[in-house]
């Protein structure tokens, strides 16, 4: 295929290319919350992903640079789309959520892991790649999408994004003389990068292994608070609900979940009361009410309400003394 005949296949599948970018972005962004949550989602992805469309002009000067004869086929970066994430573990989750979706094929172009494996010595530019292309033609918003059409997913942490913002340009794609001086930092700033990832990540466990059983409790009592009041009046605020739960963590026990259960169904007004405030309250719409009716009947109303982490919610815990027929001495 000549230049002039590219150029015009570009000009004419712009629109295709942009659409297919967007489907492959959002059906990634579907599993990922899927998977993690909206609040999951914004500790995982730490910039946005938008597709990103090449111009026309870079892909045409490509061409002369790599001396592709089939352009079409062999130019895999069209379109693409980048997930950074916080950690080197995370790369992994976006990966299987590439791999599991029916409609495309997905294929690893460039896998770091497996890099490293072959060549353990060397520290160089990371990042995973997939190509991915329709595996039958889809018709999106009107425009056919054929299953040549590529887009590339690289998926990186925020250290390697860095890293490779930085070097591209100047190391592996350079315009001038490289010194071997310039070559062997940035290989010492990625054993660096790694050297950290690795004790972020060994951080990260420590903090789930320490924090499992109250993370374990709010995941159980969302469950009892859809099965007792109805998930429609959750508005979830995790960090209100941990609040509350890390100051009293001594009452964390195995098996509270199903005691708190139990204790609400031995309070048969409280399901509707709960309904009725948590239009108004944001603490009446977290799953960690629950835990605080049931607390209030098995510690000191004084010691509670010393000892009561939320200050915007004081008249919410005064109302739930009056339910409990408990009143603090002051």
């Amino acid at each position: 295929m000549d230049v002039d005949a590219f150029r015009k296949h570009l000009e004419e599948s712009q629109s295709a290319f942009d659409i297919w970018g967007k489907y492959v972005a959002r059906k990634i962004n579907e599993g990922a919350i899927h998977k993690l949550g909206d609040e999951g989602i914004a500790s995982c992805f730490k910039i946005p992903s938008l597709p990103r469309l090449k111009k026309i002009d870079s892909a045409l000067g490509k061409i002369g640079r790599k001396g592709y004869d089939n352009p079409i086929a062999q130019m895999t970066d069209l379109v693409g789309v980048r997930y950074v994430v916080l950690l080197s573990e995370q790369i992994e989750l976006v990966c299987e959520i590439v791999k599991s979706e029916s409609s495309w094929i997905a294929e690893v172009s460039k896998d770091y892991q497996e890099e490293i494996e072959k060549n353990p010595k060397i520290f160089d530019y990371q990042s995973q790649h997939f190509e991915i292309r329709p595996k039958d033609n889809l018709e999106i918003e009107g425009v056919l999408i054929t299953t040549d059409m590529c887009c590339e997913v690289q998926i990186r942490t925020l250290l390697q994004h860095a890293y490779a913002e930085l070097v591209h340009d100047s190391i592996y794609k350079p315009v001038g003389s490289v010194p071997y001086k310039a070559e062997r930092q940035v290989a010492k700033s990625m054993a660096l990068m790694e050297t950290t990832d690795e004790l972020f990540c060994s951080t990260m466990k420590l903090l789930t292994d320490a924090n499992k059983p109250r993370n374990q409790l709010y995941e159980d009592l969302t469950s009892v608070y859809r099965e007792k009041i109805g998930g429609h009046h959750l508005r979830p605020d995790v960090k209100m609900s941990y609040a509350v739960l890390d100051e009293f963590r001594e009452l964390i026990k195995d098996g509270l979940s199903a005691e708190i259960g139990s204790y609400i169904e031995g309070k048969q007004y409280m399901p509707k009361k709960v309904i009725e405030r948590a239009k108004t309250s944001l603490l009446f719409a977290q799953p960690i009410i629950l835990f605080v009716y049931w607390a209030v009947d098995e510690i000191d109303p004084d010691e509670l309400k010393r000892r009561w982490p939320l200050p915007g919610c004081l008249r919410d815990i005064e109302i739930i003394f009056s339910d409990l027929d408990r009143k603090p001495s002051y």
